[in-house]
């Protein structure tokens, strides 16, 4: 008896396994495998179509998610076929924005050539997020073999990010050398309350130097359009009018024939992040912003005028785990300096009232929460991580900055916030 219980749990257990292994590939019809030059093999999702054109999908930092798949699927039906390939999962190295930098574009090249050989398709790359630097360094070195068959089309990046690393607060990021060395024709679907929207224009501006033509279309209402397991109802707006624009905009790109030299690539110099874990002078050419926002119930608020006290500004979003983990200490932090010329500001970015009003119900927040409706404030104040705190002295100057969470109410915070009264 114990003997038929161990292997109907057994069985059960199996059963359990192979629903979650599969059950993530079960919008695609097969995979294959590519073997590629290094030796290696990298696994591919495939969403046949009869179409001429072919999406070569690279994952981004978080891996492939069910909105890929939705979005994959999708195209296929339509005409387009789609390849996704997660090249760190094959590689079987941990997925982060760090491991997709030290790639190089030779797995994207050999997979390009083989879908072109396999399907006779014409190919398009596609990444989202930190995946845009693995579809320009693949189209890169796929432009330096000195193909004889002009097959490759362009990228299509969806919210590309594209920094060599995070820069300290309120200065300006370095780019990845890719980004200048990038002359293909491109496509970016830009989400519009995206934490890289700060520096869109000057991403557009590196990326079309050598005369490429880059098109964009800015996606409204959302933060990212694949980065949540499931697919969202955000996505669901956003999917099909987004396919159907992917179908208009591949037959314009193909207009630009992809240059046959690639750009030189320069070799990437030693970044240290930027991002922080204390209160740092603040060293950035930047000073406080008059305030003029409406807080999370609909009263007016208005600063101008920062001298005669500290003030403190917090921007900060509800999908940002730091960000939530710091509220119980700037909580605090507001109680230690109750009575004291210290002023707290808290804003957040690109959230509607409804979410913030709702999240507080479930965190207890001491403070007034402003918005940030549209995120162009933040923008203003070079913001592109969160949270993200400035700290500014009695003369109006901007003192200290942090770009990451920090226990607020901490003795070594509360000494240099005190120093400054």
């Amino acid at each position: 008896m114990k003997n038929l219980t161990r292997l109907r749990t057994q069985i059960v257990f199996s059963i359990l396994i192979s629903v979650i292994f599969f059950s993530k590939h079960c919008l695609a019809e097969n995979e294959i495998i590519v073997p590629v030059s290094s030796g290696d093999e990298i696994t591919v999702e495939i969403f046949p179509s009869s179409g001429k054109y072919l999406i070569l999908w690279l994952a981004p930092e978080y891996g492939l998610r069910n909105a890929h798949r939705s979005m994959a699927k999708l195209l296929s039906d339509n005409g387009i076929e789609v390849w996704l390939a997660n090249i760190l999962e094959s590689l079987f190295i941990p997925q982060s924005s760090n491991a997709i930098k030290k790639l190089n574009g030779i797995y994207v090249a050999d997979i390009i050539e083989a879908a072109h050989k396999k399907t006779g398709k014409k190919i398009i790359v596609v990444g989202d997020s930190y995946a845009t630097l693995t579809a320009l360094q693949g189209a890169h070195q796929w432009q330096k073999r000195k193909q004889s068959k002009p097959y490759l089309i362009g990228a299509i990046l969806f919210s590309p990010y594209t920094y060599a690393s995070i820069p300290p607060l309120g200065q300006l990021p370095e780019y990845m050398p890719i980004i200048s060395a990038t002359n293909i024709p491109i496509m970016i679907y830009q989400a519009k309350n995206g934490g890289n929207i700060a520096q869109f224009d000057t991403l557009i501006e590196k990326l079309q130097q050598h005369g490429n033509p880059v098109y964009t279309r800015l996606t409204p209402k959302v933060m990212s359009l694949f980065y949540e397991e499931d697919v969202t109802e955000e996505m669901r707006q956003q999917v099909k009018p987004l396919a159907k624009n992917i179908q208009k905009i591949i037959p314009l790109l193909e207009k630009y024939p992809v240059p046959k030299n690639a750009v030189a690539l320069k070799t990437l110099k030693k970044h240290k992040s930027g991002l922080d874990i204390y209160l740092k002078d603040f060293k950035a050419d930047l000073k406080p912003l008059t305030i003029n926002l409406k807080d999370a119930f609909g009263n007016s608020v208005v600063k101008n005028n920062y001298s005669g006290q500290v003030t403190i500004i917090n921007f900060w979003a509800t999908w940002c785990p730091p960000c939530v983990e710091e509220i119980p200490s700037l909580n605090r932090l507001t109680k230690k300096m109750s009575g004291l010329p210290v002023e707290l500001i808290s804003i957040n970015y690109a959230e509607d009232k409804k979410t913030i009003i709702d999240f507080m119900k479930k965190v207890n927040v001491d403070f007034p929460v402003l918005l940030d409706k549209e995120g162009d404030f933040a923008k203003k104040w070079n913001v592109i991580t969160y949270p993200s705190t400035f700290v500014i002295d009695k003369q109006g100057n901007i003192k200290y900055g942090v770009n990451a969470a920090i226990e607020w109410d901490s003795p070594e915070f509360i000494e240099k916030i005190k120093s400054l009264l």
